[in-house]
């Protein structure tokens, strides 16, 4: 009972952040991807370094996932001078983390230099787009939906496997996943995607209902998708939760495993409807 409460607690702040700062934008917007970013990344190095990751180049990767986020937000808000400067600010992070490569010693350079580069492309570049889908290709109330119809279906998947899963979705990789679950989730998150659009039509007027509940499919497909890719990750270092920030969670990297996918694929499924 204990653990329950100590969840449902961390997890209410949790979503009440994220919610506050979507719907406040801008600045707020910037805060929270960069603060998603570097904290995610600083999970991956740690729980794929073996403890070998030097201190200099965590430093650098998390400044780089910081200032993706930032070059990101400027570009996206048409704030050209400051994209500029952001922009060259990657570049000279990009160096210096190659040329540091070169007085690291005692380290596979070779593991080293894939671990950084993994951990931007993994985590960083996907919450990077976060920018374009709330400006130039829909709303932030559109990121706000995406949220939400993520937690339906992990809520729907939870159910309905708890309930009557039978079949096994990935067993190799996530041995609990059934395609009972699965379809779950999905009719929780189209379902959410039908109310918001009924409900607040006028948040989402670019879209009609089928649009909608379409993207709410999407998310399911890719929001699972990113929960395996992750779990594949931890399974491979033998780690359960990526770190323990969020009480009865674990880390960053377990709250948007699932957010890393579905923000890539719903770029595209805005860009191919629009």
């Amino acid at each position: 009972m204990k653990n329950f409460i100590t969840r449902a607690l961390s997890g209410i702040i949790y979503a009440a952040l994220l919610f506050g700062a979507l719907i406040a934008g801008k600045g707020w917007l910037a805060a929270l991807l960069v603060l998603l970013s570097a904290l995610g990344v600083y999970e991956y190095l740690r729980m794929n370094s073996d403890n070998m990751m030097p201190r200099l180049a965590s430093v650098v990767d998390i400044a780089m996932s910081a200032a993706l986020q930032l070059a990101s937000c400027a570009y996206f808000t048409q704030h050209v001078e400051a994209s500029r400067i952001l922009g060259l600010l990657l570049v000279a992070l990009l160096i210096l983390r190659l040329v540091s490569q070169l007085y690291i010693v005692n380290t596979d350079t070779i593991a080293s230099l894939q671990r950084s580069l993994s951990a931007i492309v993994y985590v960083a570049l996907p919450l990077a787009l976060v920018p374009l889908i709330y400006y130039q290709l829909a709303t932030p109330y559109v990121v706000l939906a995406l949220f939400i119809f993520i937690w339906m279906n992990d809520t729907g998947a939870y159910c309905v496997g708890c309930l009557i899963g039978r079949h096994k979705l990935f067993e190799r990789i996530s041995p609990k996943k059934t395609w009972e679950g699965f379809f779950g989730g999905m009719i929780f998150s189209v379902g959410a995607a039908f109310a918001l659009r009924a409900l607040f039509p006028d948040y989402f007027s670019q879209f009609d209902y089928l649009l909608l509940c379409l993207m709410g499919a999407v998310v399911t497909i890719f929001a699972t998708l990113g929960d395996l890719i992750e779990s594949m990750i931890k399974r491979s270092v033998g780690v359960k939760d990526s770190g323990k920030l969020i009480p009865g969670h674990g880390g960053i990297l377990d709250r948007i495993d699932s957010l890393l996918l579905v923000i890539p694929a719903i770029v595209i499924y805005l860009v191919i409807i629009s």
